[in-house]
C-alpha cells in the first residue's frame, strides 16, 4: 500500500511521463533504503532507551540499598556505648544514657618522721601501746615508732548506674595501716533510687556515722580523720561494713539510718555484731558566701560480736575503743580501753560546720559508753575536735546536701607550665582531745575494779594542702602528740602487757609526747 502512495506522489512531482517511469523506480528504491535505515535507527534507539531504563532501575536499587545501609549504620551508632572521661575517670555509657560504668581509683602514699625520746631497755622505758600479751608488737613498738613510707590507701575498682534506678560500686583495698595489705573488699554495694528522695543500700559500705565520716577519704582536710570521729565510726560503721541502709535528702537536709553487722576484715567469730547507725544533718543558713551545717549522730550496738565459747572468760562479747594518733605510718595505738565484756555499747555526737567564703570551720563532740555484762559500773568517755581551713588562693569548700558534708574545691587555676598555673593552696589547723579514762584512780596504784585506763590523748596538727588539679594533691603536716595514760594493771589483770618487764610497775605513766613530720601524695579519679 505504501508503494502506491509513494508512486503517486512521485508522479505528481514529475513533469513528463517517460522520465517519471524511470525516476519513480529509482526513488522507490531510495525511499525503501531510507525507511529501512530509519527502522534500524529506531530499533537502536529503543534498545538504548531500554538499556538506560535498566540502568536507572539498577541505580534506584543501589540507592535504596545505600539508604538501607546508612539507616543501619545510624541505628548501630545509636545502639553503641560511648566512652568518655568524667573528671578524669574513664566512663562507658550506654546508648540510651540509662546505664554506665566507671573505673575508679584512690592512691595515697604517706611518709613520716617521728621525733621522740630515745628508746631505753624495756624494764626502764615504760611507754606502751595497745593492751596485749606476748607477741603483741604494740607492747614494745611505742618506744620506737617507725619512720618510713607506705601506701595508706591503694583502692581500685568500678562504679556505675544500671537502668537509671540502680547504683553500684566495687572497690578493692590494697593499702593498710603501717604496711600494705592484706588485700580486701572496701566497698561492694548496690543502691536503689527509684523512690525519690529515698535511697536503699545493701552490701559492704561505710554508713554515714558523723560529719567527718561523711567526708570521703580523698577530700579530708588532713591525712586521717580525727580520733574522736574515728572512734565513733568504728563502733558500728567504718569501711566495708556489711549491712543495709535507708537514706534520704533534700536541698537543705539529709538523714541516714543503717543496720550493720561485721566488717569484711573482721576475724571469724561465732556470731556477728548487730548495730544501728543514724545521722541527721541540716543546713539552716546558706548563701553565696556562707553555709551553716548542724547535725546529730549516734550508734547503738544491740549485740556485740561473739568470739565463741573458746574465748577466754570476760572477753567473749567484747567492745573496745582504741585508735592511732591520727597518722598511720606506724600502726601503734597509744590509747586503748582494752576489751570489755558488754551487753551493749553506744556513742552519740553533735556536729557543726561553718563556711564563710574561703574559710571553713568544722567541730564535733562525742559521748561513748559501754554497758558491761558484769555488775561493775558502766564506763563512759567523751572526745571532741575542732579544725579550720583557709584557702589562700580564694577557693572554698562546697556543701553536699546528699551526704551532709563539705567537699574539697577544684582549683581556679590548675597547675601547668604554659600558661602558668599554681593550683589551690590551703592552710589547716586541728586540735583533738580524746579521753578514754573512766575512774582511773591515782598514779602509782593498781587500777580499781571499776577503772578503765584507756588514756587521754591530745593531738595538735598544722597542715598545708596543695591541690594541683582535680585529681592530684600534696599534703604537708606537723603533729604534736601528748598522751597521758597510766598502766592499766589491776588486781584482776596484773599483767595486761604480758609478764614483766613487758608490764611496767603498777600505776606508772605509760604515755608519751612526741613530734611528727608527715607528707602525703595523692592521686584519685
Amino acid at each position: 500500500m505504501y508503494r502506491i502512495l509513494v508512486a503517486g506522489f512521485v508522479c505528481l512531482a514529475l513533469p513528463a511521463p517517460a522520465a517519471a517511469q524511470e525516476s519513480v523506480e529509482q526513488r522507490l528504491e531510495r525511499l525503501e533504503r531510507e525507511l529501512e535505515a530509519q527502522r534500524e535507527e529506531n530499533e537502536r534507539q529503543r534498545e538504548q532507551l531500554e538499556g538506560q531504563r535498566q540502568e536507572l532501575e539498577e541505580q534506584g536499587a543501589d540507592d535504596a540499598q545505600l539508604k538501607q545501609e546508612v539507616q543501619k549504620q545510624k541505628i548501630s551508632a545509636q545502639d553503641s556505648a560511648k566512652l568518655s572521661l568524667v573528671g578524669g575517670r574513664p566512663t562507658i555509657t550506654s546508648a540510651d544514657g540509662r546505664s554506665s560504668i566507671s573505673l575508679r581509683a584512690v592512691v595515697q602514699l604517706d611518709a613520716a618522721h617521728y621525733d621522740q625520746d630515745a628508746q631505753q631497755p624495756l624494764a626502764e622505758d615504760f611507754r606502751r601501746g595497745s593492751v596485749g600479751g606476748a607477741g603483741n608488737r604494740e607492747v614494745t613498738s611505742a618506744r620506737d615508732l617507725s619512720d618510713g613510707a607506705y601506701f595508706r590507701r591503694a583502692r581500685m575498682g568500678f562504679e556505675g548506674v544500671i537502668a537509671e534506678e540502680f547504683n553500684f560500686r566495687f572497690l578493692g583495698e590494697f593499702g593498710g595501716s603501717g604496711t600494705e595489705g592484706p588485700a580486701r573488699i572496701n566497698d561492694a554495694w548496690i543502691n536503689y533510687v527509684g523512690f525519690a528522695p529515698f535511697t536503699f543500700q545493701m552490701g559492704a559500705f561505710s554508713p554515714s556515722a558523723n560529719l567527718d565520716d561523711a567526708t570521703s577519704q580523698e577530700e579530708l582536710m588532713f591525712p586521717e580523720r580525727s580520733t574522736p570521729s574515728e572512734l565513733s565510726r568504728t563502733l558500728g560503721g567504718a569501711d566495708g561494713r556489711i549491712g543495709a541502709a535507708l537514706r534520704s535528702s533534700g536541698q537543705r537536709w539529709m538523714q541516714s539510718v543503717a543496720f550493720t553487722t561485721r566488717t569484711v576484715a573482721d576475724a571469724e567469730g561465732a556470731d556477728s555484731a548487730a548495730n544501728l547507725v543514724g545521722r541527721l544533718g541540716l543546713l539552716p543558713l546558706t548563701g553565696s558566701d556562707y553555709d551553716v551545717h548542724v547535725g546529730a549522730n549516734g550508734t547503738y550496738t544491740i549485740i556485740p560480736p561473739d568470739a565463741g565459747s573458746s574465748a577466754r572468760p570476760g572477753v567473749r562479747y567484747s567492745v573496745r575503743f582504741r585508735d592511732r594518733p591520727e597518722l598511720r605510718v606506724d600502726s601503734t595505738r597509744l590509747i586503748d580501753t582494752g576489751s570489755i565484756d558488754a551487753d551493749h555499747a553506744y556513742n552519740a555526737g553533735a556536729e557543726l560546720g561553718l563556711r564563710w567564703r574561703s574559710v571553713y570551720l568544722q567541730a564535733e563532740y562525742f559521748w561513748y559508753g559501754i554497758d558491761p555484762k558484769s555488775s561493775l559500773d558502766a564506763p563512759s568517755f567523751d572526745a571532741f575536735y575542732a579544725q579550720v581551713g583557709w584557702f589562700l588562693t580564694g577557693e572554698s569548700r562546697r556543701y553536699n546536701p546528699v551526704n551532709g558534708s563539705f567537699q574539697m574545691p577544684r582549683p581556679f587555676v590548675p597547675v601547668s607550665w604554659a600558661p602558668f598555673g599554681y593550683g589551690a593552696w590551703e592552710l589547716a589547723f586541728r586540735y583533738s582531745n580524746t579521753d578514754l579514762d573512766s575512774r582511773r584512780g591515782h598514779q602509782g596504784e593498781l587500777a580499781g575494779p571499776n577503772a578503765v585506763r584507756g588514756g587521754l590523748q591530745q593531738v595538735y596538727t598544722a597542715g598545708l594542702n596543695w591541690y594541683l588539679n582535680g585529681n592530684f594533691r600534696m599534703s604537708f603536716n606537723y603533729y604534736y602528740v601528748d598522751v597521758d595514760r597510766l598502766n592499766p594493771a589491776s588486781a584482776a589483770n596484773p599483767t595486761p602487757f604480758g609478764a614483766a618487764p613487758a608490764t611496767p610497775p603498777p600505776g606508772v605513766q605509760i604515755g608519751q609526747r612526741y613530734h611528727v613530720i608527715g607528707i602525703r601524695s595523692q592521686f584519685n579519679f
